[in-house]
């Protein structure tokens, strides 16, 4: 695709990406707003894919095409989408033996399998906690988990947190193109409809 399809493709994405947590919040505090915001999570893990691909091209107005591999090769992968959108989201992680959180880029350098670790675990656990959003979940025990039967003390700050990752990634574009003078597009509609949720207090 050229980068003007795929700038286009990118701001669909995190229109999209608002849009359902708009939704999650709207339906909070039900279990489909858990399954909302992971799914939000997902968008958020492809446009970061767009956006590695094609930023270059956006800062020095080149019109070459391109591919995105990751959309064609793990498009429906969820675990690979929601480690893509953990890994942008994530600014500091604990380290063992560390007292004080670490720069998540000090950490790839230095310690990438502490990174790999808690990038797998956290998209293994949004993925099961959007399944059992959605789901009955038979176990091997023979007992089961009804998704409005379990309790969500998080959900509210996870709506907040989400929002604000999408709302930091349009800043990060402006950022961007006010550097490079490079490509802009219209992400204020994306940020207005996160405008609400990020008005409150995250932890209220």
């Amino acid at each position: 695709m050229t980068p003007t399809v795929a700038r286009a493709l990118w701001l669909a994405l995190l229109d999209n990406a608002a849009r359902l947590v708009v939704e999650a919040d709207a339906l909070f505090p039900s279990p489909r707003a858990q399954s909302l915001v992971v799914l939000a999570e997902e968008e958020v893990g492809k446009a970061v894919w767009v956006y590695k691909a094609f930023s270059s091209a956006w800062s020095g107005g080149d019109e070459t095409p391109s591919e995105v591999p990751e959309l064609r090769k793990l498009g429906r992968a969820h675990i690979e989408k929601l480690i893509e959108a953990t890994d942008f989201a994530t600014c500091m992680l604990d380290v063992p033996g560390i007292p004080k959180p670490v720069e998540i880029e000090l950490v790839r350098t230095h310690a990438r399998e502490v990174l790999d670790s808690y990038l797998e675990r956290v998209a293994h656990e949004d993925n099961h906690a959007k399944q059992k959003g959605f789901y009955v979940d038979l176990k091997e025990d023979g007992t089961f988990t009804v998704p409005h039967e379990i309790d969500r003390p998080l959900l509210k700050s996870q709506i907040w947190e989400t929002a604000d990752m999408i709302k930091w990634f349009c800043d990060e574009d402006h950022l961007r193109a006010s550097v490079t003078g490079g490509q802009r597009s219209p992400t204020n509609e994306v940020e207005v409809l996160l405008t609400d949720i990020l008005a409150r207090d995250p932890d209220a």
